[in-house]
């Protein structure tokens, strides 16, 4: 009798194939990637792209705190989204401003820099 009532409530096993996509290989951030991606801040397309980031981050504050919601499912929402937006514009600022910055050399007066040295380096003949 035990056995006839532990079939008829015992679990029923599913089993689901998932795929999972091969991991890439972890990519390094070496000093040439670090000066590249530093150097996004003066790119007028980069600089188009926080400022939108900042503007929905600025949408979804005023829409959360200054509305009222019908579920508390939207709230949640509208929380995910602003974190997310505030934890990508930490990592951008993180990536672009505090990494590497340098101190760049105007092109014009490193060109004149090496010029002057190889001009140095020539051995005038005949010439007072």
């Amino acid at each position: 009798m035990f056995e006839r009532i532990r079939k008829l409530f015992a679990p029923v096993v599913i089993y689901k194939i998932v795929e999972v996509p091969k991991p890439r290989p972890t990519f390094r951030w070496d000093q040439n990637t670090k000066d590249a991606v530093s150097t996004l801040t003066s790119h007028p397309g980069f600089v188009a792209l926080t400022d939108k980031l900042q503007l929905i981050n600025s949408q979804l504050k005023t829409k959360c705190y200054s509305s009222v919601h019908k579920e508390l499912r939207e709230v949640d929402f509208l929380q995910a989204g602003i974190f997310w937006s505030n934890w990508l514009r930490e990592q951008v600022e993180q990536a672009t401003v505090k990494g590497s910055i340098k101190q760049y050399v105007d092109p014009m007066a490193e060109e004149l820099e090496a010029f002057k040295l190889l001009d140095a380096q020539i051995e005038r003949v005949g010439m007072e």
